[in-house]
């Protein structure tokens, strides 16, 4: 029923009180979906046309977001009147407007407006779609990873960034600040994009890169980890006056000792601006270039910046004085990954209009070579190594190796100095041998625990099992006790409900959950959320098995070909293009 809110007989009253009243014009129904306006165009009177029946339909845009929130500060938005332009809507506005269309309109009773037909009309041209490399699955269990950690330690604001290692693109991106209710987050602000802050420990694989890199040291050489390092009047401790005695360098970055920082004084001090030549020899000093609006600056300060004192090369091997967003941080670890290639990371994949493709973006290298391949080899080495036995080996995973770095650094107040917050990060890239992904978790003013291992550490982690679960990384050793509940395809809710029933499988199910779901497995059960199906638009299949995905591109009049066995990995059609009945779309099963 499209007029369900009054009788056949009360609208046939209306319908005559408005003729005796003169009314040449009646609004009878606003926001009508499309297929309700198909319907309506076939009622008597209304199907003879505008002149002859008197139907005007007055079309009006709607904003639509499939995906609610997820990644909402990426995709962003623009307001062109104040000049604002945010995140990937904002970079990519001029190929996304199209050109406005003009029409004259007359003023009728009711204060309405009805169009008239005129050659100075122009229609509308619509603009490009832009296709963001952006995973909705991966992006979905991210956000989901690091809100329950946000929640559990009552933080200020947290980010993750998922990247490929080889190519750059991001899977994924999540920042959420706390608002005023210690327990809801929402996205406000882009930090892993905007936020230049002191990085802490992260920093210290920088630093012994470039003393590696310099022929300063070796991983194998001998120290002494005494707890307290002094410089002038000022001190650097350990973690608890831990003293962990002699032993390697290697053994130093992976408790994350702040002999480090002694180690980079020694063989520095004399001419530091060696050091901060490396440093920049890596390219920690320079944005990355990125096309979204309002990237953080680095700061990397000069031997001769007239704020570098004698305790400032200490206090920036240990990523104290130096200021990095979490992405520039990212790419450096990725780049370590990537066989010391750094590249840019990137968020759009393609621009087309329609079927035609306007522009295609590759991977784009900004440093072919951040060190020497024995350095390269020896930090590798490092960084696996603080999982397997250092400040980071409560994360260590089964089935696949991770390496990585964990970073706790208290946060500045400006002018002020330290206050009493800290930010806990973690960074690094999985499988460890063979690197597919890197990732990012940052966490500022958690309350419960202010260490990277334990804030940031284990937000990654589950973002690195699950990633693993979700198959997108081929390893056919995967053992069903290695995840948290047993993974499930996307479908029909009625049949997940009934398999979970029988199974024993407890549901975390959202409130306005329809007939098709999405499903992601927990610690605490499978997270069914609604997967929104639009009339007239290709649904998204991924995930789904081939019976449920036939169903629904079929039912919408695709014609379907199938490559592959399994569930469904990719489909050739973007979901949410407008459907051409018969039109053929392909999916790839594995």
């Amino acid at each position: 029923v499209v007029f369900s809110n009054k009788s056949k007989e009360e609208w046939l009253e209306t319908l005559k009180a408005q003729r005796v009243k003169r009314n040449r014009y009646f609004l009878i129904k606003k926001s009508i979906r499309n297929d309700q306006l198909a319907r309506i165009k076939k009622f008597p009177i209304f199907n003879l046309g505008k002149y002859a029946g008197g139907l005007i339909v007055l079309k009006d845009n709607k904003r639509v977001k499939p995906y609610g929130v997820l990644a909402a500060r990426t995709i962003g938005y623009t307001k062109e009147k104040d000049s604002i332009y945010v995140g990937l809507e904002g970079a990519f506005n001029d190929a996304l407007k199209g050109q406005d269309g003009e029409m004259l309109m007359e003023r009728i009773r009711g204060n309405e407006w009805k169009p008239i037909e005129s050659e100075f009309s122009r229609e509308p041209i619509p603009g490009c779609d832009v296709y963001s490399s952006i995973d909705v699955n991966i992006q979905d269990v991210a956000e989901d990873a690091l809100l329950k950690q946000l929640k559990n330690q009552k933080a200020l604001r947290g980010c993750v960034v998922l990247m490929e290692v080889k190519t750059g693109f991001i899977k994924a991106i999540a920042n959420l600040t706390q608002s005023k209710d210690e327990l809801k987050y929402y996205e406000s602000l882009n930090h892993a994009v905007g936020l230049a802050s002191e990085p802490g420990s992260t920093f210290k694989l920088a630093s012994l890169m470039v003393a590696i890199d310099d022929g300063k040291i070796k991983i194998t050489d001998s120290v002494n980890m005494s707890g307290s390092y002094r410089y002038y009047k000022k001190y650097v401790l350990d973690d608890g006056n831990k003293v962990y005695g002699k032993n390697t360098i290697q053994c130093a970055f992976e408790k994350s000792s702040n002999i480090i920082s002694q180690i980079i004084d020694n063989n520095y001090k004399e001419d530091p601006q060696k050091f901060i030549d490396g440093i920049k020899r890596i390219g920690l000093h320079k944005k990355l270039g990125l096309p979204i609006v309002g990237e953080g600056k680095p700061l990397i300060k000069d031997a001769d910046h007239p704020m570098f004192s004698g305790i400032s090369l200490p206090w920036m091997s240990i990523g104290y004085e130096v200021e990095i967003t979490p992405l520039q941080t990212l790419a450096f670890y990725n780049a370590v990954a990537n066989d010391g290639v750094m590249v840019k990371p990137q968020f759009v994949k393609q621009i087309r209009f329609g079927n035609e493709v306007k522009q295609s973006f590759e991977s784009e290298v900004i440093n072919p070579k951040i060190c020497k391949a024995s350095t390269l080899k020896d930090v590798r080495q490092m960084l696996k190594g603080v999982v397997e036995r250092g400040t980071a080996k409560n994360i260590k995973a089964r089935g696949f190796d991770i390496a990585g770095k964990t970073g706790t650094s208290k946060i500045a107040k400006g002018s002020k100095g330290y206050g009493t917050k800290y930010q806990a990060s973690f960074c690094g890239y999985f499988p460890a041998d063979d690197p597919m992904y890197s990732c990012i978790v940052v966490i500022q003013g958690p309350t419960n625990n202010i260490y990277g291992s334990v804030v940031s550490g284990t937000v990654f982690k589950e973002i690195a099992d699950k990633v693993y679960a979700l198959g997108n990384m081929e390893n056919k050793e995967m053992k069903m006790e290695d995840l948290y509940y047993p993974f499930s395809k996307h479908g029909v809710k009625e049949d997940f409900v009934l398999a979970s029933s029988k199974m024993k499988i407890p549901i975390k199910k959202e409130v306005g959950v329809g007939r098709w779901v999405h499903t992601t497995a927990t610690e605490e059960g499978v997270k069914v959320k609604n997967r929104r199906v639009v009339n007239d638009k290709i649904p998204n299949v991924i995930g789904m098995g081939l019976n449920d995905a036939l169903y629904l591109l079929e039912d919408q009049g695709l014609q379907v070909k199938v490559n592959g066995s399994g569930f469904v990995r990719n489909q050739s059609i973007n979901p949410g293009e407008t459907i051409i009945r018969g039109q053929l779309i392909t999916i790839d099963l594995s």
